[in-house]
């Protein structure tokens, strides 16, 4: 800790040092709140005015950061915890205000990722490379989403192509483990059509270097039996089809082979492996009726199959389908925005060990609206009536959030939201045999947060952020064993997670040439079972296992003409690793880096990167028993014309 931390310490000291000296010579940066504009809210708007924080992860961002996959790339944004099991390809998934990852709605082009099977998203296998940003919406958004979005919302937005002149982009790459990839691109657009279309291959042998202690010594080993393949395939039209109607067309193919190590215990790893399947399909309509009415309509369509076997037990599979509808008319008045529409979504389910005929028909009605109440306050009601057929269960979410900015001059800006949320039981949870309950009810939650924005010039553009966070959760659902001895569900449990974050951006722009920016983010986040399962219960009033209290981060970039360097810092506090709060994992630090440099050759750009993974070779785990890779090197060289 205190080395990483001196490092970066001279990395700063040197950085504000170049701006002392650099300041005299130059203009200050001017500032501007209203550059990115998002959707977290589906009212358009920007991070400043929206009623709760969102954090924009814009594509400079996406591909600045090391690795490959969204979970990787998750890692920049502040208060996100992602759980890893292993490595980059181990299944990855994301905890969002102190809520595990069945309480994060994870959206691509608006439509749900995570399963009906488990709630859950594995984001190692959604690859970064069409992806054009990410916007996390920090809070409970039921109102708005439905299902799952408890503890925040992660929005995916896939990359558009509307450049005339024809794009190809090849990109390869090698690294340690006997790591590839390959990267081909191409798009083009014409007067009324436009297309872009992508292929990734990755492959690695993945026999990373670890330490295991064995109660007395430390021993280096070689991680086993974790190497994976993958291959993305994904294809983005739109068409013009009249003045004011477009179509829009998305689809992803993802083929992935896992072999699967198991939990580190001292004996030989498992031999299994996970193949992935996934097929995701996106349809979109708009048409603008006028200046003030917008007509929005999407059709998705998802085949996922899951197939896990090992040499012991027979092959288990999972085949995951999804069809969705939604529509939506936008109405934009002088100081009122108003979006009504619906959702509709039909999930089944085939597998081996769960029963035959799982179905769920999910109706949704929304209505979202951003009121301009002075020039100074704005207010964003929405309600939502949700209807899950295979529990027969209806639920009504609502939120209220509000925005005041002070002084139209100062980029100050003061904002709060509450509401309620859901989350409905898995098929996991309901139909496992012989062990699944069909009385499960939702679990619900109230949501509360509040802080501010504030931007500024004072030597460079700055941004900081403070937000309080509030969720209290109930009938959250529980796997308990019976008097037979077996694990069935319940719901029994209720939490109470706090969260209070603190982020400050700073860019600044020396001269023509050189540029940088600095993130540091803070987040401190108590999430506590907050009653009792049953008499005496030892797990009441400790913290959720695997949830750390403490974590920050620092994320650098320093441009100068066609080179740059990037900078990656996390610092994870202690996780407990069971419910009683008795043994954990402690804090650890991670530091990561990348410098590039860009050719340009008439018509043709090359930019050769370097990666560095684990700069310190620090020794830690994430999962209890589930080892990361020591120190770690990628380069790679990327064409484009």
């Amino acid at each position: 800790m205190y080395r990483s931390a001196y490092i970066i310490f001279l990395f700063f000291n040197f950085i504000l040092t170049g701006q002392r000296s650099f300041s005299q010579s130059t203009d200050s940066a001017f500032y501007s709140t209203g550059e990115i504009s998002v959707y977290g809210y589906k009212v358009a708007t920007d991070n400043f005015f929206a009623p709760t924080k969102i954090r924009t992860i814009t594509d400079k961002e996406i591909s600045n950061k090391n690795g490959e996959s969204l979970a990787e790339i998750l890692q920049i944004a502040g208060g996100i915890f992602i759980k890893s099991y292993g490595n980059s390809s181990s299944l990855s998934t994301v905890s969002l205000n102190g809520l595990g990852a069945e309480h994060t709605l994870v959206l691509l082009n608006g439509f749900k990722l995570n399963s009906a099977q488990n709630a859950q998203a594995d984001l190692s296998l959604i690859s970064k490379n069409n992806i054009e940003r990410i916007e996390i919406l920090n809070n409970g958004a039921s109102s708005i989403y439905g299902s799952e979005a408890i503890g925040g919302v992660i929005n995916i937005i896939t990359k558009s192509n509307h450049s005339k002149e024809l794009g190809i982009g090849v990109t390869a790459g090698y690294g340690s483990y006997n790591s590839g990839l390959l990267s081909l691109n191409l798009s083009k657009s014409f007067s009324r059509f436009s297309f872009n279309m992508d292929y990734v291959k990755e492959k690695s042998e993945n026999n990373f270097k670890y330490f295991f202690n064995d109660g007395i010594n430390k021993i280096l080993k070689e991680r086993l039996n974790s190497g994976f393949s993958s291959s993305d395939y994904v294809f983005n039209a739109s068409m013009k089809t009249g003045k004011y109607s477009e179509i829009n067309f998305y689809t992803g193919y993802k083929i992935s082979d896992r072999n699967i190590p198991g939990q580190e215990t001292g004996s030989e790893p498992s031999d299994a492996i996970q193949k992935d399947n996934n097929l995701n399909s996106i349809v979109s309509f708009r048409h603008r009726f006028s200046a003030k009415f917008l007509a929005i309509t999407k059709f998705n369509y998802q085949n996922n199959l899951s197939e896990y076997t090992n040499s012991t037990v027979t092959k288990s599979y999972y085949r995951n389908k999804y069809y969705s509808n939604s529509a939506q008319i936008n109405f934009t008045g002088k100081n009122l925005e108003l979006i009504s529409g619906y959702d509709i979504s039909y999930s089944a389910l085939k597998s081996n060990e769960l029963t035959d005929n799982i179905k769920r028909i999910q109706y949704g009605i929304f209505l979202v609206s951003e009121y301009n109440l002075s020039g100074k306050i704005k207010l964003f009601p929405s309600a939502r009536y949700d209807y899950i057929s295979d529990i027969k269960r209806s639920v009504l979410s609502g939120k209220i959030g509000f925005n005041y900015r002070p002084e139209k001059e100062l980029n100050l800006n003061f904002r709060s939201s509450a509401g309620n949320s859901f989350s409905a039981p898995t098929f996991n949870e309901l139909y496992w045999i012989n062990l699944g309950s069909k009385d499960l009810k939702p679990e619900t939650a109230l949501n509360f947060d509040a802080g501010f924005i504030f931007g500024f010039n004072n030597i460079s553009s700055n941004t900081i952020e403070l937000t309080y966070t509030y969720i209290k959760a109930k009938d959250k659902i529980v796997w308990t064993p019976g008097q037979n001895g077996n694990w069935t569900p319940q719901n029994l449990s209720s939490t109470k997670s706090e969260a209070l974050s603190a982020d400050f951006r700073i860019s600044k722009k020396f001269n023509r040439n050189l540029s940088s920016e600095i993130d540091l983010m803070y987040s401190y986040t108590s999430s506590k079972k907050s009653g009792a399962d049953f008499e005496n219960d030892p797990t009441e009033g400790k913290q959720i296992f695997y949830i750390p209290k403490n974590l920050f981060k620092i994320n650098v970039n320093v441009n100068y003409r066609n080179s740059g360097l990037n900078l990656f810092y996390i610092f994870t506090g202690k996780r407990y690793t069971d419910q009683e709060n008795i043994g954990f994992l402690p804090a650890n630090y991670m530091l990561e880096s990348n410098i590039y440099h860009k050719f340009v050759m008439h018509n043709i750009s090359a930019l050769v990167r370097f990666e560095v993974n684990n700069i310190l070779n620090s020794d830690y785990q994430i999962i209890s028993g589930y080892p990361m890779a020591l120190r770690n090197f990628k380069v790679s060289l990327s064409l484009n014309y």
